[in-house]
């Protein structure tokens, strides 16, 4: 199988961990590697590989969770996804904003690495889904104690699986189609240590 585009490693920089040269546990460890990234992402509430959203039933990036916010009654508005990676639109009550040119003239500004977005000279009017944006976010080179905690995740519970000798950390269901989804139990302390620094934010 190939991974998806959320997976925060390789199936070679597992192996390469392990020790694994052959390709016998290659299902296996990539069915891990996805579980621990959606583990990951479970942890942080953030979707953490770079990926597209809109707000626009229509766009293939269609994601009404990340892409259709309710205004705050403030300058800002924190995107439930960040880093941004690029701001394509963004729109207020169904009227498009352009990005800021001059101080106070209503526009957009951005903060990337906080997906922070401000009004310059005006508020983003209080309201449930009033506020849409098509933006891209994430990280498009996963950061290496990210990655290096994924490898270290997965290894630990290969190495608990019944390929890897034990019987313990890893849990399994069989899904509709005869294929096993696989439940990492337990994250190892450091990897956590690791994971609470990519907890979501909330502006205060």
């Amino acid at each position: 199988m190939a991974l998806s585009n959320d997976a925060l490693t390789s199936l070679a920089a597992v192996k390469q961990y392990l020790g694994i040269s052959t390709a016998e546990q290659d299902s296996l460890i990539e069915r891990l590697i996805e579980a621990v990234s959606a583990r990951f992402m479970s942890h942080t509430g953030r979707k953490l590989a770079a990926r597209d959203y809109s707000h626009r039933p229509a766009d293939q990036a269609y994601d009404p969770d990340n892409a259709v916010l309710g205004g705050t009654g403030h300058p800002e508005l924190l995107l439930p996804q960040y880093p941004v990676i690029s701001l394509d639109r963004l729109e207020v009550d169904g009227r498009e904003v352009s990005p800021s040119t001059a101080a106070g003239d209503g526009g957009w500004l951005l903060d990337r690495a906080a997906g922070v977005v401000m009004l310059s000279g005006a508020v983003f009017a209080r309201a449930t889904a009033n506020v849409g944006v098509i933006y891209r976010a994430g990280y498009e080179t996963i950061p290496a104690d990210l990655a290096q905690a994924a490898v270290e995740q997965t290894a630990e519970a290969f190495e608990q699986s019944s390929a890897g000798q034990g019987r313990l950390g890893v849990s399994a269901r069989t899904l509709a189609d005869g294929s096993l989804s696989y439940q990492v139990r337990e994250l190892l302390p450091q990897v956590a240590a690791v994971l609470e620094r990519y907890r979501r934010r909330s502006l205060l």
